[in-house]
């Protein structure tokens, strides 16, 4: 009786350690390469969230680190007017004048909300030398809290990764963080079919020479926020079809179409970020993003 107790204790050794170094071996991969992790690695905390040491993966991802015993782990990104993700059309003339240039990122320790700021600058102007002509503020969700451990920080990876533009996924025990291109830089193209104040419809289409095949919806946000999205039915690209022949839109060949379900409020203001794989002519794919800025007076939308 007791070599079975002794040796029933010995598998339940055997099978924490083994939990341990299988937390221990979770790989995490930024663009195709791995991050090195030496005195603190990686791990799946009770609410199913990897969670990682968040200096490693901030620098990996070219993020500046600070640390501050008030506000918590701070995280930072610098852009220029050639490298920002946004731009934005300040005065209207049809011509972007204004680009995201500091991106901030705030986890506190023992908190599920993480604290978001973002600031905007003048075409020309650098956000070290110069006062944001815009900016906002917001907080950033989580199902899960950062926290110490092993005396280094610790937060969510993905909150971390989209919010500066990644994709994240898992493959075969990795966690794979791919940062997102701007695709309209590439030739992908929108043409609006439908806006309603519950529900708004697109199609994708490349641009003579983009090169593109195929597109692949991943995700849809709206203002930050993920909103619900269904591909096009066969039956309504049919209908669109049928209408663009009868009344000349000049839509001809896309690649895709979806709708996404958003209430809309009158003369309210929405950006619709959607993350997409796209596939070339030669094989090879791109994760990336498109931007959509919409603007709802109430009975339609305008780009």
């Amino acid at each position: 009786m007791k070599k079975i107790v002794v040796l029933s204790l010995i598998l339940l050794m055997l099978l924490s350690m083994g939990t341990v170094n299988a937390q221990s071996q979770i790989d995490i991969v930024i663009d195709g390469v791995g991050v090195s992790f030496t005195d603190a690695f990686p791990f799946i905390d009770e609410n199913n969230r990897t969670l990682v040491p968040l200096r490693a993966v901030g620098e990996a991802m070219g993020l500046t680190i600070d640390w501050n015993p008030v506000e918590g782990a701070i995280f930072t990104k610098e852009y220029t007017w050639e490298n920002s993700p946004m731009t934005s059309d300040l005065d209207e003339d049809g011509e972007d004048d204004a680009y995201l240039g500091l991106e901030k990122v705030v986890f506190k320790i023992g908190e599920n909300i993480a604290q978001y700021e973002e600031s905007w600058y003048n075409k020309g102007e650098s956000p070290s030398e110069n006062f944001p002509v815009m900016g906002g503020v917001g907080e950033i969700q989580m199902d899960t809290a950062a926290i110490i451990k092993d005396s280094r920080t610790y937060a969510p990876v993905r909150y971390l990764a989209e919010t500066f533009g990644y994709y994240v996924g898992w493959e075969q025990g990795a966690v794979m963080i791919n940062y997102l291109h701007d695709l309209s830089k590439i030739g992908l193209q929108k043409f609006q079919v439908a806006c309603w104040e519950n529900s708004q419809s697109w199609l994708l289409k490349g641009s003579e020479n983009s090169g593109i095949s195929s597109v692949d919806i991943l995700t849809v946000s709206v203002n930050n926020e993920d909103s619900e999205y269904s591909m096009l039915t066969e039956e309504e690209k049919s209908e669109i079809d049928e209408i663009d022949k009868t009344e000349g839109l000049g839509i001809g060949s896309y690649l895709t179409g979806f709708t996404v379900f958003k209430d809309l409020e009158t003369d309210g203001y929405y950006d619709y970020k959607i993350n997409v794989l796209v596939t070339m002519n030669d094989g090879t794919t791109k994760l990336g993003y498109y931007y959509i800025k919409l603007h709802f007076d109430g009975q339609g939308g305008y780009i």
